[in-house]
């Protein structure tokens, strides 16, 4: 698509449709002041397909919650959405560093593959992710589960699931291997099952829950899936060439 800048203004409209104009009235019935503007202005629906895109620039801001990697003992809270928050965020706060974004790539990379989060919930909370973290992963390190206070919320005393929790969440597991075969590409011929395990074994690699073993960037981007598939499918669209 060309740049929007080059366009005529009855491209603008064709493509995206003439500006759509709504009397502004005020709630009391009043007369508007000379400060409100007697209309407004809907946004226009810019969006489009991804293979409609030609020639695309990719480009990374705000940086508002990023900081330095000098000094790891700062009290510094993760404001990362729950859904991709690494467990050392809830549980060792002071091992915070780059390892929390491996895993955040991890969750992100699997829910622009599937097509749906990683981890899953209603409107949920730390607690309810940490307990999809071991439906997907497997226990918890012995030491954040001693002192995961919702604990008994999910488990009973021998790690099994509640049946009776008051949680929305299933009292069963659903392992990462699950996860992949349910994701949104079981219909795509060009998954195949070869890619569909490489793509397991990098997000388990990244997904491990101490932050000192969990994958580097260096080792995802020298990883299987991606030296295989991930890399190559970049280049053919000319991106980050």
């Amino acid at each position: 698509m060309p740049h929007i800048n080059s366009m005529s203004v009855d491209t603008v409209y064709q493509k995206f449709h003439r500006p759509r104009e709504t009397k502004v009235h005020r709630v009391d019935g009043a007369p508007l002041g000379p400060e409100v503007p007697s209309h407004s202005v809907m946004p226009a629906q810019v969006v489009i397909s991804c293979d409609e895109v030609s020639d695309p620039r990719i480009c990374i801001s705000d940086f508002g919650e990023a900081w330095m990697n000098t000094n790891m003992s700062l009290e510094k809270d993760l404001h990362t959405p729950v859904l991709y928050l690494p467990p050392e965020a809830t549980f060792a706060n002071d091992c915070l560093g780059f390892p929390a974004d491996v895993w955040t790539l991890a969750c992100s990379i699997y829910e622009i593959m599937g097509e749906q989060p990683l981890y899953e919930g209603f409107f949920p909370d730390r607690d309810d992710i940490i307990a999809e973290m071991v439906s997907c992963l497997g226990p918890l390190p012995s030491d954040w589960w001693n002192v995961w206070e919702a604990r008994g919320e999910f488990f009973l005393d021998d790690g099994s699931w509640r049946i009776d929790m008051t949680r929305p969440h299933a009292p069963n597991s659903r392992p990462l291997t699950q996860r992949i075969q349910d994701m949104g590409r079981k219909n795509d011929p060009d998954f195949s099952t070869e890619e569909a395990n490489s793509l397991e074994k990098m997000l388990r690699d990244m997904l491990v829950y101490e932050p000192k073993r969990r994958a580097s960037a260096t080792d995802v981007v020298k990883s299987e899936w991606m030296t295989r598939w991930g890399l190559p499918s970049l280049q053919a669209f000319n991106i980050g060439a």
